[in-house]
């Protein structure tokens, strides 16, 4: 009998059927929209994105990039086009190594959220996916008084392609 009673739980709870959210938290300042979980193909993006970065392929990062782009970098330069983009990052890699230091870095993770629709044309937040992403630089040159810098990105993805980029740079010290 308890055999029975067993199967039975098992069966009515594998032909239920359980429906899956996607619950909102959290505010975006000035408008309606709250914060959901953003789908994985934005992460495949970043991830295809990262991996061209660290190839130093510019060509191929230049095809993930919208045409027309705001793109912040930690001093505060901000690219607006593909071009404008790599062309700061060439410069970035020439900086790092004139100071004995390798351009690499270790992506520690990487999420995507979304905001919904809040109903006004006046913002394109609630389009695509946000990206947020960790990095970590270790310093390479022995006589380096830093250890390593952590990278915070944003990545704001709309079809396939990178509308808007925000990097924020912390310093650790040895």
């Amino acid at each position: 009998m308890k055999k029975l009673i067993l199967m039975l739980l098992v069966f009515a709870s594998c032909s239920q059927k359980h429906a899956i959210s996607n619950p909102a938290n959290g505010f975006i300042s000035g408008t309606k929209s709250k914060v959901t979980i953003g789908s994985q193909d934005a992460v495949e993006i970043f991830k295809k994105l990262d991996n061209a970065w660290a190839k130093l392929d510019y060509e191929l990062i230049k095809t993930f990039i919208a045409d027309e782009a705001t793109l912040s970098f930690h001093d505060g330069y901000v690219a607006r086009t593909p071009q404008e983009f790599v062309d700061k990052i060439k410069s970035e890699v020439k900086r790092v190594e004139s100071e004995g230091n390798s351009y690499e870095w270790t992506t520690d993770y990487a999420f995507a959220l979304s905001a919904t629709d809040d109903g006004s044309p006046d913002n394109d937040l609630d389009k695509g996916d946000w990206v947020n992403a960790q990095f970590t630089s270790k310093s390479t040159n022995p006589d380096s008084k830093i250890d390593s810098e952590i990278f915070y990105e944003y990545y704001h993805i709309v079809d396939g392609k990178v509308v808007s980029w925000n990097s924020f740079r912390k310093i650790i010290n040895k």
